[in-house]
């Protein structure tokens, strides 16, 4: 909420929007939202007529992914676990973002961090630290003659200095980075939702070695695209 940029109407783009819950988060903070994913999804489409988010199809591996958004129209874009799925050109995609956001715009963004200390066990145990190892050497990515992308393989995790570097490539300055754990549902078992909402361990989440994911708050620079 202290980010909520102060234009009207403030436009929101969805990046692989998957169910569509951020989305319609969005929606009911009132934002204009525009969502986009591969898939499609009758629910998630009822849920959208019902909130009022536009929704477009869209391949993230192709060199213009958001070819019919005009430049500079947008004022955040939000892009949730989803450049570990690119396959084609991640830094290509974040120009795209930076070309669709106003000067100033925001993007906010996460994605795995694979410098944990539970991926140094994973890896000095011989197994794979990374998501869908075995799936990305059995599955074909060119299909039908176009390149696509499987929800179900991370084709790259990006280290903290990759990823600012890409940012900046790509025309942002980055405002805000850090580390963050997975929070506790309802369906866990009670002692892990304790060990989760305990005060320690949402610190020790916030840390390199600990939190799973990378968050990063990002504008466009007025000197991008």
């Amino acid at each position: 909420l202290s980010r909520k940029p102060p234009v009207v109407p403030r436009r929101i783009l969805d990046v692989g929007c998957f169910n569509g819950y951020v989305s319609f988060l969005l929606a009911r903070l009132g934002y204009q939202v525009t969502a986009t994913d591969a898939d499609e999804s009758a629910e998630r489409t009822r849920l959208f007529t019902r909130e009022g988010i536009t929704f477009f199809s869209s391949n993230l591996n192709e060199a213009a992914p958001f070819r019919d958004l005009q430049d500079a129209t947008l004022e955040a874009v939000i892009m949730g676990e989803v450049l570990e799925h690119v396959l084609h050109h991640p830094l290509g995609l974040l120009e795209e973002v930076a070309r669709i956001l106003k000067p100033d715009g925001v993007l906010i963004l996460t994605t795995p961090n694979p410098g944990t200390a539970m991926n140094a066990i994973r890896l000095l145990g011989g197994r794979s630290s990374t998501w869908g190892a075995g799936e990305f050497a059995r599955l074909p990515k060119l299909m039908e003659g176009r390149l696509t992308a499987f929800g179900g393989i991370h084709y790259h995790e990006y280290t903290t200095g990759e990823l600012l570097a890409l940012l900046v490539d790509a025309g942002f300055s980055v405002e805000k980075a850090g580390h963050l754990g997975m929070g506790a549902s309802a369906q866990q078992a009670l002692w892990k939702r304790l060990i989760k909402g305990n005060s320690l361990t949402r610190r020790l989440l916030s840390l390199r070695l600990f939190g799973c994911t990378h968050y990063v708050v990002a504008r466009r620079r007025s000197d991008a695209g």
